[in-house]
């Protein structure tokens, strides 16, 4: 892989980056995208909240509900490929910006929907959006981070999914009692629309994007954003080339070891996605047909994405120690242990619960290694378009694992049996980002 070079006094400021102290500017660019990524996971959990209220409100069957619950995750798929190629073309940072104004018109939208058609849309179309943006924000904090810092920053980063799917199920348990379904979208639209003004002024370009334009605007641009960094501003600005002279998506499969690599993290996110996907989604309801309460199915469901918020920041602490695709395939092979001591269990509810923090812990903990790895796979040009195209194909696996679930149920398979076959996949992941050929940062 070649980076855009800058010359600085005959270094490179990526190096610098890489290599110094992270600056009080890059941590905010940190804490920028983890707030948006909280609002992502907020968003995408949000027709979960109001799933009961809207299907009685509108004598919804299972099968109509399941079209709502699966038509955010299309749209996210869709805006990873597609929004997220776009990035590298047009910006990081104008992306980010288009991706806010979608779902903020998309979750306002959704509260004043009077059929099941239009919130499907809503739905789709807000999906597009959060897509677009988790590509981009992995990069963008891919970027700005430190070796040293990187994983740690990706942990951070990632760890607000989770956080705000915890934080949004608290606030969506009192709005939805006082004020109906429609305020749960109410509400995600107005901190949408808050956080926009904050990330049009304060969130950066991507200084590797800007090292691939010579236009008057990018230098101003890059000059701001040196002084942001507190670097003096280089006399002299090269631009650098990407190998083969290929962009956007060909270039992930360009030349061999990328190729290479690009199918082992599809293969990856997929394993993952379809897996995690799976025990988010049926947990709860298992353990609620198995005879708990319901308050004690969501709560499980709740410390599953509390562990998993956990597995986030410890799995970022240990990347910058350890190579994150060995520690990464640590984390899926104990993920596919715990998944199957979870099935076949016939614990207390108690020890159900410690069970759902530990599948949740080790299964965002791997994702995690994944977000880190998948941006230093890619040179500049195709950064966004690779991590998005990585993303998109996992979204399929999100996409078929409720439904997988639901066949298996309908046809009558054992729990335990069940579990085992979304915990398999897993084995596949740890074998795969094994084998990844990770830069040196990352080793």
């Amino acid at each position: 892989m070649v980076e855009a070079r800058v010359s600085h006094n005959g270094v490179s400021i990526r190096k610098e980056i890489n290599a110094r102290k992270m600056s009080f500017f890059q941590w905010e660019v940190v804490a920028l995208c983890t707030l948006i990524n909280m609002l992502d996971g907020y968003d995408v959990l949000v027709m979960s909240f109001a799933a009961a209220s809207v299907a009685a409100d509108w004598q919804l069957d299972p099968t109509r509900l399941g079209l709502l619950l699966s038509a955010g995750l299309v749209g996210m798929a869709v805006g990873s490929v597609v929004l997220g190629s776009l990035a590298d073309k047009m910006g990081r940072k104008r992306l980010v910006h288009i991706c806010l104004i979608i779902v903020t018109i998309g979750m306002l939208a959704s509260a004043y929907s009077q059929t099941q058609q239009q919130l499907l849309i809503l739905r789709f179309f807000t999906g597009l959006g959060i897509g677009g943006m988790l590509a981009t924000l992995t990069t963008l904090v891919s970027e700005y981070a430190s070796d040293n810092r990187r994983g740690i920053c990706m942990g951070v980063l990632q760890s607000g999914y989770p956080l705000g799917a915890l934080l949004g199920g608290v606030i969506a348990a009192g709005l939805i009692q006082s004020m109906g379904w429609q305020s749960l979208f109410l509400f995600g639209g107005a901190i949408s629309a808050i956080l926009l003004p904050v990330v049009i002024f304060r969130l950066p370009e991507s200084l590797d994007f800007l090292s691939q334009s010579a236009e008057p605007k990018a230098a101003e641009a890059r000059k701001k954003i040196f002084q942001r960094l507190e670097l003096s501003v280089p006399s002299t600005f090269e631009l650098g080339q990407t190998e083969g002279g290929t962009s956007g998506w060909r270039s992930c499969f360009s030349p061999a070891e990328v190729k290479r690599n690009t199918r082992l993290l599809w293969l990856c996110y997929l394993s993952l996605m379809f897996s995690f996907y799976f025990v988010v989604s049926w947990t709860p309801k298992l353990l609620v047909d198995a005879g708990l309460s319901m308050s004690q199915g969501i709560s499980a469901g709740a410390i599953l994405q509390a562990g998993g918020l956990l597995g986030a920041l410890v799995m970022g602490g240990l990347g910058s120690q350890f190579a994150t695709n060995k520690l990464s395939a640590w984390f899926f092979i104990l993920s596919v242990i715990f998944i199957l001591i979870y099935g076949w269990s016939n614990a207390n509810l108690a020890w159900l619960m410690v069970l759902s923090g530990v599948m949740g812990f080790f299964l965002i903990g791997a994702m995690i290694g994944l977000y880190t790895i998948a941006p230093a796979l890619y040179d500049s040009s195709s950064r966004v378009t690779g991590v998005g195209l990585a993303i998109g194909v996992g979204r399929l696996g999100a996409i078929a694992a409720p439904f997988a679930g639901g066949l298996m149920l309908e046809a009558q398979m054992g729990v335990g049996y069940i579990y085992a076959a979304f915990a398999v996949p897993l084995i596949f992941a740890a074998l795969a980002v094994r084998s990844i050929s990770l830069p040196r940062s990352l080793q």
